[in-house]
């Protein structure tokens, strides 16, 4: 419905939406200066916030800035997550048994 109405390519309510194409709103660049802050003291990050505020889109789109060889980026989404799963997923993604 949007797509054709708007004349778009694609939904531009997807999940998988280019990190390029993102609208640089003053939110995001702040988000993004302080997950830079933290990355630079080495410093653990969390962000958090409401369904659907681009949480995920946001790392994605930071992540892309990361050198791989420096950094590693461990994602959990669980909005249930109990100390224990946290730690064992943190761990998981380590690549820890």
């Amino acid at each position: 419905m949007f797509k054709s109405f708007y004349g778009l390519s694609r939904s531009p309510f997807s999940r998988d939406i280019p990190t390029s194409e993102l609208y640089a709103s003053v939110t995001l660049e702040e988000t993004l200066g302080r997950l830079e802050y933290a990355a630079e003291r080495q410093w653990f990050a969390v962000v958090t916030g409401d369904c659907g505020t681009g949480k995920t889109t946001t790392i994605r789109k930071f992540t892309e800035v990361l050198d791989p060889a420096k950094f590693k980026v461990l994602y959990l989404s669980d909005s249930k997550l109990t100390p224990r799963h946290f730690y064992k997923g943190l761990l998981e993604q380590l690549g820890c048994e």
